[in-house]
This record gives structure tokens, sequence and C-alpha cells, in this order.
């Protein structure tokens, strides 16, 4: 039975498919490392520059801060959260 099988595996993936499909992963491999290697060379043009910003102390009190609308911390967005909320129980 163990002959059986081998011959049937022999039927179905003889042996010069096995040749071609090492050829073709020796081929695919060595593409991948060509791209690679070009690849890393195109980052090596890219440099990240460190941009430093002054930091503002005040930068929730801004008027169109994300924060101060959220927290409600100017008179626009504290008349706005209270328009919103009266809106809303009107509904």
């Amino acid at each position: 039975m163990a002959g059986g099988t081998s011959i049937a595996f022999q039927i179905l993936f003889p042996s010069p498919y096995r040749v071609e499909v090492t050829k073709l992963r020796q081929q695919l491999e060595e593409a991948h490392r060509a791209w690679a290697v070009a690849w890393k060379q195109r980052q090596a043009e890219f440099v990240i520059e460190n941009i430093r910003f002054t930091h503002d102390p005040l930068w929730n009190k801004r008027i169109f801060s994300l924060q101060a609308a959220h927290d409600g911390e100017t008179w626009l967005w504290r008349i706005t959260h209270m328009v919103v909320v009266f809106g809303g129980t009107s509904v």
C-alpha cells in the first residue's frame, strides 16, 4: 500500500514539475530581493526633519480649539452648548 501511494504521488506530481516550482520560487525570491534593495535605496532619500513648535499654554482656551469646543471654556462654545441642548430637548 505504501508503494501504491508513492506511485500515485509520482503520477500526480512528476519530478519535472517540482523542478519548475523551485525555479519559479528562485526567480520570485530574486525579484523580491531586487525590489527590496531598490526600496531601501529609495527610503534613504527621505530625511525626517525634527520640527519643533513653540508650546502655547493657552491652546485649550482658543476659540477654534477642539478642546475648548468640548470643554465649553469660551463664551462662544458655552452659548453653542446651550443652543444644542435646548434645541435637542425641543425636538
